[in-house]
C-alpha cells in the first residue's frame, strides 16, 4: 500500500479530524494556520489513523500528549 492511499480519508473521516482540530485550536487559542496548528493537525491525523476514531477520542489523546 502506498503512503498516499494510507493517508487518504473519506468525507466523514475528514469531518471527525477537522472537528477535533477546530475544537483543540479554540481551547488552546491556537491559530490553525500556524506552526502549532499544523503540528496539531499532523498529530491528530496520526491519532485517527492509529485507532482514535472519534472527535472525543482524538481530543482526549491530544490532552494526554500535552500533559493535561
Amino acid at each position: 500500500m502506498s503512503f498516499l492511499s494510507d493517508m487518504a480519508l473519506n468525507q466523514s473521516e475528514i469531518e471527525v479530524v477537522c472537528g477535533a482540530l477546530e475544537e483543540w485550536c479554540e481551547e488552546t487559542r491556537t491559530t490553525l494556520d500556524s506552526d502549532d496548528g499544523r503540528d496539531a493537525a499532523t498529530v491528530m491525523l496520526g491519532l485517527y489513523k492509529t485507532g482514535h476514531g472519534t472527535k472525543g477520542s482524538i481530543l482526549q489523546a491530544m490532552r494526554r500528549v500535552n500533559g493535561e
